[in-house]
């Protein structure tokens, strides 16, 4: 049975993170608005907030982690029903949103930078909506403000395909289609082994939400630096869409990261880098 969304618009009030040992793994957990999340944190100064794309969690950042924690207090949350965080108020951008502005109040609630990636495009643009002064710059890569007609025929698409087949046969697919083919295999084998881990139910529901998700509006009302990276090759999200998020929000800056496709940051990490670091770190 479907979850029904908490349907909540500002943040509620997150209990102390806490970090436990489950035998060789530490494990960082925070409570906020009826949900248990997972979270990486590295580093200290200035916090860097990084948002996921859809059936990724906060491992998707594990090399900007290591390359930005030098330089920042870099948060990397599981959104709900993905990696280690609970769903039991269902799945909406809004809801997410939602919880990573109380995780950044939890954590000291300084303005952050923010690079989202995908899903992660219209989830920044309601934190952004939400808590204005939690966000200090957007990072948009490989995202869209709206798909139209196209995104819910895609979330119908999608959850027909897992209901006739798998969620582990769906996630193969996902995969295999979505990396550059001269990739790491295991970046592979880690996208396939987290959408894998999720339920079909989570999934269907995350991807209805993010797919027919318009934030035409919310971005015009951005008034933070901004810059908009894509993979020249990206085919999930083309590049023209990420065109047409510069032309809403005043002042935004775009790159293209050649040869890479929709998950730019695994795909082609040195040419992701060499887009962001210099707005990030200037």
């Amino acid at each position: 049975m479907r979850r029904r969304p908490m349907g909540r618009t500002c943040p509620v009030a997150a209990g102390p993170p806490r970090t436990a040992n489950q035998g060789m793994e530490a494990v960082s957990e925070i409570d906020v608005n009826g949900e248990r999340l997972g979270y990486d944190r590295a580093g200290a100064g200035e916090p860097l907030l990084l948002i996921h794309s859809l059936g990724t969690a906060a491992w998707l950042w594990q090399e900007q982690i290591r390359r930005w924690s030098p330089h920042f207090d870099v948060i990397a949350v599981d959104a709900r029903g993905h990696g280690r965080s609970s769903r039991n108020g269902g799945f909406t951008v809004r809801n997410v949103a939602t919880d990573l502005a109380a995780v950044l109040a939890a954590f000291g609630g300084k303005p952050a930078k923010v690079v989202a990636i995908s899903m992660g495009g219209p989830i920044a643009a309601h934190l952004t909506d939400i808590a204005p002064h939690l966000v200090k710059s957007l990072v948009i890569a490989d995202s869209f403000a709206t798909q139209g007609e196209a995104g819910a025929t895609r979330a119908a698409a999608i959850e027909k395909t897992i209901r006739d087949g798998s969620i582990d046969d769906y996630a193969r697919r996902y995969a295999t289609e979505t990396l550059v083919e001269d990739g790491d295999p295991a970046h592979v084998e880690a996208l396939v082994a987290s959408i894998a881990a999720m339920s079909a139910d989570a999934y269907i529901e995350a991807a209805q939400s993010v797919f027919t998700s318009d934030v035409v509006e919310l971005f015009k009302r951005v008034t933070v630096p901004t810059r908009v990276v894509v993979g020249s090759r990206d085919q999930r999200t083309p590049p023209s869409l990420s065109e047409a998020i510069v032309g809403l929000i005043p002042g935004a800056e775009f790159a293209v990261i050649d040869g890479a496709r929709h998950l730019a940051n695994l795909d082609r990490p040195e040419g992701f880098h060499a887009a962001v670091d210099p707005f990030l770190l200037g």
